[in-house]
């Protein structure tokens, strides 16, 4: 092989290598993760939903009721903003229903 065919052989491998590096690292960057933290509050429990461990929503009471009443437990407040964090992941608007509530036990119907 002549130095003009390795040289392209390198060139081709070496572009090659820098488009997965840069997809890779590209795919690393855009992810986010989210978990779901209770917290007391003046209302009784609520919820942080925590991005990179930084406070991405914070909630102190529970949403879609009229009032402010805080959840009865921290499990109730989990469930809440574990149902946050699948709308999130789900590209939904990651508002919560009295249909959410309901179907959770939060609320009786």
């Amino acid at each position: 092989m002549t130095t003009k065919r390795y040289l392209i052989i390198i060139i081709t491998a070496l572009l090659a290598c820098s488009a997965v590096i840069f997809f890779v690292r590209r795919d690393r960057v855009d992810k986010v993760f989210l978990k779901v933290v209770p917290v007391k509050t003046a209302f009784g429990w609520g919820y942080n939903i925590m991005a990179d461990d930084k406070i991405y929503i914070h909630q102190d009471y529970i949403p879609a009721i009229p009032g402010k009443q805080g959840f009865k437990s921290p499990e109730d407040a989990l469930l809440v903003g574990k149902r946050v964090i699948r709308k999130i992941s789900r590209n939904e608007v990651p508002a919560i229903t009295e249909k959410d509530l309901v179907e959770l036990g939060i609320l009786k119907k």
